[in-house]
Formats: structure tokens, sequence, C-alpha cells
């Protein structure tokens, strides 16, 4: 009996000890994963870029990596004047990533050429409408008025895809009311963001990925519910149970 003890006791210390060393591993992988991530990386941007005259800070990908302790990354794309520059993936924090999912595409940080700094998210272009450096307000037979690009911007107006409908004075009225009150504007049929459809022609590579990840998370299920049926078969096979013919 006292072996059959000193047994159990054995055993129950390593389990204590298992347990223990599972939380260090997840405290310290949590205090790694708060820790990594640091200041906001569109902040560290501004830092760079605040004695520019105007710019803006695009969301232009965003990725996530891993299953157990997901990581969490961000790509942008920082405008400064007509210089385009994309910058590599860079890791976020879980929050922050959530917080701009909806916001693929658009500019999450702008300073227009008056000065003014935006943190609201909206879709790239509209910081250049109303400038007359770039363009002007055209009056159309409708007797209304929409915005024309130079020809020297034209190419912005493909990007905005605004070839199809043209931004009016209304919309860019109704974005204006939507940019004053702190709220992210989407465009006038909600066609930009992750869930717009003017971005998911432009970013087909995202949706793939997302597409992917969707269907291994799908068979990661499957396979564990097969593997869970296939052990409880086992089981009432092994302890005798049956049904006569």
């Amino acid at each position: 009996m006292h072996r059959g003890n000193l047994l159990i006791e054995s055993k129950l210390l390593l389990i204590e000890r298992v347990k223990f060393s599972l939380l260090l591993f997840l405290s310290a992988a949590l205090l790694f994963q708060g820790c990594a991530v640091g200041q906001s990386p569109v902040k560290k941007i501004q830092s760079e870029l605040q004695d520019e005259k105007e710019y803006a800070i695009i969301l232009n990908d965003m990725r996530e990596k891993g299953n157990f302790f997901p990581s969490y990354y961000h790509q942008y794309r920082v405008d400064v004047g007509e210089q385009k520059t994309v910058r590599p993936f860079v890791e976020v924090d879980k929050s922050y990533y959530k917080k701009n999912q909806p916001y693929l595409g658009m500019v999450l940080t702008a300073k227009t050429a008056d000065g003014a700094v935006s943190t609201t998210p909206f879709p790239n272009g509209y910081q250049y409408v109303g400038n007359s450096q770039y363009g002007r307000w055209r009056d159309n037979s409708s007797g209304g008025s929409m915005w024309e690009f130079y020809g020297k911007y034209m190419l912005m107006s493909q990007v905005m895809n605004w070839a199809g409908f043209g931004l009016s004075r209304n919309h860019y009225n109704n974005y204006a009311s939507y940019h004053s009150s702190g709220r992210p504007y989407y465009g006038p049929k909600r066609e930009y963001g992750t869930a717009g459809t003017v971005t998911q022609k432009q970013k087909p590579n995202f949706y793939k990925r997302k597409m992917a990840q969707k269907s291994r998370s799908q068979s990661r299920f499957q396979n564990k519910i097969g593997q869970r049926m296939g052990r409880s078969k086992n089981t009432f096979r092994s302890r005798g149970f049956g049904f006569g013919k």
C-alpha cells in the first residue's frame, strides 16, 4: 500500500509540474505578444512624416499567421505627394488589428495641404477633392456638379473607380458630414473598405488568402470531429456493446 501511495503522489506531482510549466508558457507567450508590437505603427510613420506638407497612410494589406497563438500583421502604403511607397509587413496588436479590420485599402491617417491631420478612415483619394491643385468641380447636364481631376491626376479617378458613377458634390458633402463627426466613410455605395466591391476587385490576393484560411479551419474542425467520432466508436465496441441480428 505504501508503494502504491508513493506512485500516486509521484503522478500527482508530475501533473502539477506539467500544469505549472504550461501556465508559465502561456504567460510568457501572452507577455511576448503584448511587448512585441509596441507603439502603433501608424503613429510611428506619422512622426517620420511630421515635416511633410501632406501625406496619406493607407492600410494596403492584412495577414494572420498561426493557429494556437496567432500573430497579426499590417502592411501600409505611404503616399507623400506623387511618391507612393509600400512598407514591409509589421506585426500589430490583436486589438489594433481587429479595430482596423474593416478598413482594407482605406486611408487610416492623412495630412492635407492645409495642415489638418485626420485619423478617421476614408477612401483614398477623397483628401484631394476640393483642392484646386488637383482638380475642379465641373457642372453637369443635370444641374449638379462632379469632381474632375486634372489630366496629370486622372489616374486617381481610375484607382477610385469613379469612372462608373463619378464623385458628385452631394456624395462629397455626405463624406464631409461623416468625417466631421468622426465616422468612417465607405463611399456612397459602401464600395470601399474590406467588405467593399471595389476593394475586392483591387485586392484579390487578400480574399484568396482569407478563403484558403477559412477552408483550412473547416478541414481541421472536420478532422477533429472525425477523430472524436472514431474514438467514440472504438470505446463503444471495446465495452462489448452490440446489436443482435
